[in-house]
């Protein structure tokens, strides 16, 4: 049974969850999360109700980088001893399910390399998207509700709470304009440079 490309993923995702982890600022954000906790042990804060969901929002997206990191290296940590194990026994069961945890790790890692792009402070807010139709009479307001449906969809497949603020209708056919809030985790980010 070969196995060296189960052994080089293994290097290749501790090298970037090792970049990763730097980039994030791991042992700052570990820092702060133990800070939040702190926080949310103080019988005081349930008297503001907004800082305590802010508090409850930054501890949840803490906890999920932190645990991310912590399921990976852990993981990869057991990984080459259970294939070490795999090979010697030629025991190609626990080799396949060593490949499938190593597949949810490298998953788990995109995902926060993709989420890594959104660093701008505002990026986790949930966005408003104003569609305006301009100048151009008909044929620009069916563009408009061309545009309106594709962001819809958009939403809905990003798994935004898509919601229809306002609409106006076009003189003869398409729209106006229209207002879509998307709340969601990083909807700003996702849409921040959306112009057009």
């Amino acid at each position: 049974m070969e196995l060296s490309p189960s052994y080089q993923k293994i290097d290749n995702l501790k090298e970037r969850s090792s970049i990763l982890s730097a980039h994030l600022n791991l042992d700052e954000k570990q820092g702060r999360l133990e800070e939040v906790l702190l926080e949310m042990e103080n019988p005081d804060i349930w008297s503001n109700p907004d800082e305590a969901q802010a508090l409850g929002q930054e501890k949840s997206k803490l906890e999920s980088i932190c645990r991310t990191f912590e399921q990976a290296n852990a993981v990869l940590e057991d990984a080459k001893e259970l294939l070490d194990m795999a090979q010697s026994e030629d025991d190609e069961e626990t080799a396949n399910s060593v490949m499938e945890d190593l597949d949810d790790i490298e998953t788990a890692i995109k995902k926060l390399e993709f989420e890594r792009m959104f660093s701008g402070e505002l990026d986790a807010n949930s966005a408003y998207l104003d569609i305006q139709s301009g100048s151009g009479g008909t044929e620009a307001q069916d563009w408009a509700e061309m545009i309106l449906r594709m962001y819809l969809r958009w939403g809905d497949k990003h798994n935004f709470k898509v919601k229809l603020m306002e609409v106006s209708a076009g003189e003869v056919a398409g729209i106006k304009s229209a207002t879509i809030h998307f709340d969601g985790e990083y909807a700003f980010g996702w849409l921040r440079s959306e112009i057009g």
